[in-house]
């Protein structure tokens, strides 16, 4: 063997070698990952209140834990008490490390998810859920996006709202409760225009509690801001535009909720302050609340006639036959009268006693 063979040889082999030891140390800090995140039973309990949530380790590694936490919370075959774990640890984040949790929830653009734990079937997940969506309004103020000068937590709302007024007409008490602790923290601490228009666009909706919830929640919301927040005109030509939106349904039960919230904008930023605005806006939406405000126009919506056209042809036919045929109904009144009285008169015989 030539000496420049017996060279490649020793090269190939080292490589071989080199390669071997990769994959061995590689395989070696897998599984000591996979045995460092072990979730301890206490993060699997239930309803922990914020007072008992404890802080993290120094020297924790936020990077790798948010990893864990992204996987499990994304398998949805993953048994349902490590999604409880899931949402313990996000209340952690939340109370300790409120940067991280930003990162990781609206970073990651994970919000969705804890919405979809809050419609899970498992009673335990969606009442837990609904607890760190109270701590999140009471606790997070978003930061609006340089870009999109919209923060992601403004969407998170947006798409939480029509589930919150859902659970809190549902059926079972306890969701109910917690969704309805949600809607008051939303309105108390979530105080943005963003907020007044999602909650009229909640009106929107077939069942009459969901609308009665939603306005009763924007009245108090409305009252909550500021004159010179609702003057903000972006705002207000958002406003006007949903406004309109939800009168056009030409519902009864819309059209005097979404009055009496016009007249409450309207008295809040004065009435003239409200009509120059209103010159601003798109032609629909302008003809639209002046209609609704026009002392001339009837707001109650017209009632379609409860019989058509061909039906009241049918009932005057119907009476035509009556008068027409008075006689056959006259006699067959009297022949069931007749036959009524003999069968008295038999009976009356038959226990006649002499």
């Amino acid at each position: 063997m030539s000496e420049k063979q017996e060279r490649s040889e020793k090269r190939s082999s080292r490589e071989k070698s080199d390669k071997s030891q990769r994959s061995q140390r590689k395989d070696y800090s897998q599984k000591k990952e996979e045995q460092k995140f072990i979730i301890p039973d206490s993060m699997k309990m239930e309803n922990i209140p914020k007072e008992d949530l404890s802080g993290f380790e120094e020297g924790t590694d936020f990077i790798f834990l948010m990893q864990k936490l992204k996987q499990i919370i994304l398998n949805k075959e993953t048994d349902w008490t490590f999604h409880l774990a899931v949402i313990n640890y996000l209340r952690r984040l939340l109370k300790f490390e409120i940067d991280i949790f930003n990162q990781f929830l609206y970073g990651s653009k994970l919000y969705p998810k804890i919405i979809e734990l809050i419609n899970s079937i498992r009673s335990i997940l969606a009442k837990n859920a609904l607890i760190l969506v109270n701590e999140m309004f009471s606790e997070m103020v978003p930061e609006y996006d340089e870009k999109k000068n919209k923060a992601p937590v403004i969407t998170f709302i947006k798409d939480i709202i029509p589930t919150l007024i859902m659970k809190a007409n549902g059926n079972q008490s306890f969701i109910r409760t917690e969704a309805k602790t949600c809607l008051e923290s939303l309105i108390n601490n979530m105080k943005y225009g963003d907020t007044l228009v999602f909650l009229i666009q909640a009106m929107n909706s077939k069942k009459n509690q969901d609308i009665d919830l939603a306005y009763n929640l924007a009245v108090k919301l409305c009252n909550n801001l500021t004159k010179e927040y609702l003057e903000d005109f972006p705002l207000y030509n958002d406003l006007m535009k949903v406004c309109a939106n939800i009168y056009e349904l030409k519902k009864d039960i819309y059209v005097k909720k979404i009055i009496a919230l016009i007249k409450l904008i309207k008295d809040k930023i004065t009435e003239n302050d409200f009509n120059t605005k209103l010159e601003k806006c798109q032609k629909k939406e302008r003809d639209i609340i002046k209609k609704a405000f026009d002392p001339n126009i009837n707001n109650k919506p017209k009632m379609k006639n409860s019989t058509s056209s061909e039906f009241q042809n049918f009932l005057k036919k119907s009476k035509d036959n009556l008068k027409n045929k008075p006689n056959k109904l006259k006699r067959n009144a009297t022949t069931s009268v007749l036959v009524v009285k003999n069968r008295m008169e038999n009976s009356a015989k038959k226990n006649k006693i002499f």
